[in-house]
């Protein structure tokens, strides 16, 4: 099955990433995190919503506060859970809509979960950052091809909570 969403992964179109420009720090009430310059968009109290703009239409960056629990609890699982468990159950949640597949999760320093997987646009890549019990900080990235996990190395390092 995992040979099959790179299959997927490999034959998407669309452009390739620019190379990584310097970064822009982008803050919210909830979250700040940096994101190499050609990603813009809506900036809001609450969460980012950005395109790159060599491809706005098959680009797609955002960051809010997300409520762990509900994400374990509308895939049938039971709180508290890991943080792993929340990964799992919200890449559940995309293939019961049949809209993407997990392909590979790894802890980064500090206890955020980062994964990849294809999504039905082209690749995607999602991040969970834990700030308490049952909230945590979501930032999702979906683009045409793998070739943008080059962005998504500078962007999901710097996610921190805005305190």
């Amino acid at each position: 099955m995992m040979a099959a969403g790179l299959t997927i992964a490999s034959c998407s179109s669309g452009p390739a990433a620019p190379p990584v420009t310097p970064t822009i720090e982008t803050c919210t009430s909830a979250l700040c995190m940096e994101a190499p310059k050609g990603w813009d968009g809506e900036i809001a109290e609450t969460h980012i919503a950005f395109h790159h703009e060599i491809a706005p239409d098959e680009t797609f960056l955002t960051a809010n506060a997300v409520d762990l629990e509900a994400i374990v609890t509308a895939a049938g699982g039971s709180w508290p859970a890991t943080t792993e468990d929340v990964m799992a159950a919200f890449w559940s949640l995309l293939e019961e809509a049949d809209e993407g597949r997990l392909i590979r999760t790894e802890r980064m320093v500090g206890g955020a979960i980062r994964s990849w997987g294809t999504h039905s646009t082209g690749d995607m890549w999602y991040l969970i950052v834990p700030v308490d019990l049952s909230s945590g900080i979501g930032v999702e990235v979906r683009a045409p091809n793998n070739s943008w996990e080059t962005h998504v190395d500078v962007v999901f390092p710097s996610v921190r909570p805005s305190s």
